[in-house]
């Protein structure tokens, strides 16, 4: 499991190279790093040095049908005017409908739980540590057929 969020922290360090708008903030964090604040419309949150996002401080809600699927999803959102970081935990039989990427490619990497993927009408399986990825023009739909919730960690990066 550690190794696993190794590489979740690593595929958003990564998105987060193309974060702009950003100010520096006065506030240390605990570990003594200096921050930077980011805010959008709906809430504010910290992000340290090295550019990790704590979900935790994001609220976190529930869309039911995401992108046209079925079933609730709880997510908790970062947005910048390049990338959208979620993580998203879809409940038991829970779906994010079917949907083009038109102006944006995306990067879903499972954190826990199992499931399933629709790329360009191919159906394949997804478990924990899968990385999926959706490039700018192509379709996809991600489908929770399992008995325990599937949490995904997002990166949707415009193109």
């Amino acid at each position: 499991m550690k190794t696993l969020k190794i590489m979740a922290l690593l595929l958003v360090v990564a998105a987060m190279g193309s974060m702009t708008g950003c100010k520096n903030n006065t506030q240390p964090a605990e570990t003594n790093d200096s921050v930077i604040a980011l805010e959008d419309s709906t809430a504010q949150m910290y992000i340290n040095t090295i550019g990790v996002i704590d979900f935790d401080t994001l609220p976190e809600k529930i869309q039911e049908g995401m992108r046209g699927g079925k079933g609730p999803a709880a997510v908790r959102s970062f947005n910048d005017d390049l990338t959208k970081v979620m993580k998203v935990k879809l409940a038991p039989g829970s779906t994010v409908g079917m949907h083009t990427h038109t102006d944006d490619s995306e990067t879903i990497m499972v954190l826990e739980g199992s499931g399933m993927v629709i790329f360009d009408g191919k159906q394949m399986t997804l478990d924990e540590g899968n990385i999926h990825y959706c490039p700018k023009g192509h379709s996809h739909s991600i489908i929770n057929d399992s008995k325990e919730d599937l949490v995904l960690c997002c990166v949707v990066a415009q193109q």
